[in-house]
C-alpha cells in the first residue's frame, strides 16, 4: 500500500480558505459582542441615573413651596427656586430617557448583527464538516479499492 500520512498531513497543516473565512466571521461576531457589552453597561448606567433623578424628583415633589432648595456649584451651595429645580430634574430625566432609547436601538442593531454572523458561522461550519466527511469517504473508498486491487 502507498503511504497516505504525508499527503494528509500536508492538507491538515495550513488552515483552509473556508476555515479562515469562519475565523473572520467569528472575529466580526466577537467585535459586535464586545460593542454590545459596552452598550449594555452604558444603558445600565443611564438606568441608574434615571432612578437617582426620579428619587430627587420625588423628594422635590414632597417639599412645600416655602422650602429652601440649594444647588451645589463647586464648593458653594447656592439657593435655587423650587420650580426651577423641578424643571432641571425633569429636563435631565427627559435627556436620560432619550439616551436610553438610543442605546436600546443600538442593542437591537447589535443583536441582529450577532445573529447574522452567528448563522453564517454555523452554515460555514456545516459546509466545512460536510466537505471533510466527503473527503473522508473518498479516502476510505480509495483505500478499499487499493485493497481489492492488491488482493487480485
Amino acid at each position: 500500500t502507498k503511504p497516505r500520512a504525508p499527503a494528509m498531513a500536508a492538507k491538515q497543516g495550513a488552515p483552509s480558505a473556508e476555515a479562515k473565512a469562519i475565523e473572520e466571521e467569528m472575529g466580526q461576531y466577537r467585535a459586535i459582542e464586545a460593542k454590545q457589552n459596552d452598550v449594555l453597561m452604558t444603558r445600565q448606567q443611564f438606568i441608574m441615573q434615571l432612578q437617582e433623578n426620579d428619587m430627587v424628583k420625588q423628594e422635590l415633589d414632597r417639599l412645600g413651596e416655602d422650602a429652601g432648595v440649594f444647588k451645589l456649584i463647586g464648593p458653594v451651595l447656592i439657593r435655587q427656586d423650587l420650580d426651577e429645580a423641578k424643571q432641571n430634574v425633569s429636563k435631565r430625566m427627559d435627556f436620560i430617557k432619550g439616551e436610553i432609547q438610543k442605546t436600546e436601538k443600538i442593542i437591537e442593531k447589535n443583536k441582529q448583527g450577532m445573529q447574522e454572523h452567528g448563522e453564517k458561522v454555523i452554515k460555514m461550519q456545516g459546509d466545512l464538516q460536510a466537505k471533510a466527511a466527503a473527503a473522508a469517504r473518498d479516502v476510505i473508498k480509495e483505500a478499499q479499492e487499493e485493497e481489492e486491487v492488491e488482493q487480485d
